[in-house]
């Protein structure tokens, strides 16, 4: 995947939700939550999916675009 700016973050303040409130939900590390909110690193496939689960959304709505 390139990097790219995902939309992780808006979600979490529609949500009303923390990145440690994703982490802990997702079972993801803050720090990998945090590296894919600033840029830094892509969430594997798997993480997408554990991410909007705990969010509740379709992984595509993760995505930039």
């Amino acid at each position: 995947m390139a990097k790219k700016h995902l939309r992780i973050n808006e979600v979490l303040k529609e949500k009303g939700r923390s990145a440690y409130w994703l982490a802990k939900e997702s079972e993801i590390s803050y720090n990998s939550i945090h590296s894919y909110i600033s840029g830094k690193r892509d969430p594997s496939l798997t993480n997408l999916f554990r991410m909007a689960e705990a969010l509740k959304v379709s992984p595509r709505e993760l995505l930039n675009g």
